[in-house]
């Protein structure tokens, strides 16, 4: 009985952690659209979440309106946050040439998407912060050599 009360309240001290955090990216992000941060913080912090059942980074599915092209992704961005949940805009990933990848390894460039979930915050265990540098970046236009 002692055990179940430590793992009880160990998962509880978790999930008061991720959602720390997820409060302290989300605040951050919406003081980037006060006149004051223009420039100085970025509107979108993109995320990598890491599910409590497997310890792997969550994906997500989506389909874009412009490429109808299914695409997966573990990077997010927080769009709204609750007592007990969170809601993520799924950011595409792509390579250098503007590809559409399915990799958690190193994407030149991540696109911002409407597409949305919503998940309860005790089904992650940690969040990984990615450089908001990649979101919207520019495509390199690879020529011919003549």
């Amino acid at each position: 009985m002692i055990n179940e009360g430590y793992g009880k309240k160990k998962e509880d001290v978790l999930v008061c952690c991720v959602k720390s955090t997820l409060k302290t990216i989300f605040e951050t992000q919406n003081n980037a659209k006060l006149p004051i941060f223009k420039g100085i913080l970025q509107e979108t912090i993109p995320l990598i979440l890491y599910s409590s059942a497997t310890v792997e980074p969550y994906f997500a599915c989506g389909i874009t309106p412009t490429i109808q092209f299914p695409f997966r992704t573990c990077f997010f961005r927080i769009e709204d946050l609750t007592n007990s949940s969170v809601q993520l805009s799924l950011l595409r990933p792509l390579d250098v040439e503007g590809n559409c990848i399915d990799t958690i390894d190193n994407p030149y460039r991540l696109e911002r998407t409407n597409i949305k979930v919503i998940k309860p915050i005790r089904f992650f265990c940690s969040i990984q912060c990615i450089s908001p540098e990649l979101v919207n970046r520019q495509i390199i236009i690879i020529g011919h050599k003549w």
